[in-house]
């Protein structure tokens, strides 16, 4: 069963280079791909790109990530469910994406970070298609609000772990103080 893998590649001069098939580079060339001197079609490979592109999104999105990727692509949610991803296929940017995203040091987190700037870029659109997608975005302005909720984010986390280790010490010395020391208070009783 062959093997097709979403992953980053050397770009040729003419379609897109979306991974391997059994180690071999495969070229997305309109809607044929090409893997070698081989043409294969959509109804060929359908089902194996369903694969790639489920184990690369999972990696990024995590498992329910049919519409994650949707908004993130700025593309019908539709588009992204299996059944037409394996009649279809994906837009090659959107493949290139996935490739390169599941490949990234921190793929996961990559993600999270990814929704949180699409959520926030969708707060500084100033004009939209009649779809209701971006068509203009101030992305200084989103640039902005991203680094001031990372760095919002950060402080939470360090704020957090600094309260979790004072309750922790807060328990420990409540015990000590109902109980005695550790040692001292399981010790077998004696007749003497």
């Amino acid at each position: 069963m062959p093997s097709l893998v979403l992953r980053p590649m050397p770009q040729p001069p003419r379609g897109a280079c979306i991974g391997t098939l059994d180690g071999e580079p495969v070229t997305l060339v309109g809607r044929d791909y090409h893997v070698g001197e081989r043409v294969i079609s959509q109804a060929e490979i359908g089902e194996d790109l369903v694969e790639a592109v489920d184990d690369a999104a999972t990696r990024v999105l995590g498992h329910e990530w049919v519409t994650s990727l949707a908004r993130l692509m700025q593309i019908n949610r539709r588009t992204t469910s299996k059944d037409r991803i394996s009649k279809s296929g994906l837009p090659e940017y959107a493949l290139l994406f996935l490739g390169e995203a599941a490949a990234h040091a921190h793929p996961r987190a990559l993600g999270h970070a990814l929704l949180c700037v699409v959520e926030l870029q969708e707060a500084h659109t100033t004009a939209t298609h009649t779809s209701g997608r971006p068509a203009a975005v101030d992305v200084a302005e989103r640039n902005l609000a991203t680094a001031a909720t990372y760095r919002r984010a950060l402080f939470v986390l360090d704020e957090v772990m600094a309260e979790r280790e004072a309750f922790r010490r807060r328990r420990e010395a409540a015990e000590v103080e109902w109980n005695g020391p550790r040692d001292s208070w399981r010790q077998p009783l004696t007749d003497e």
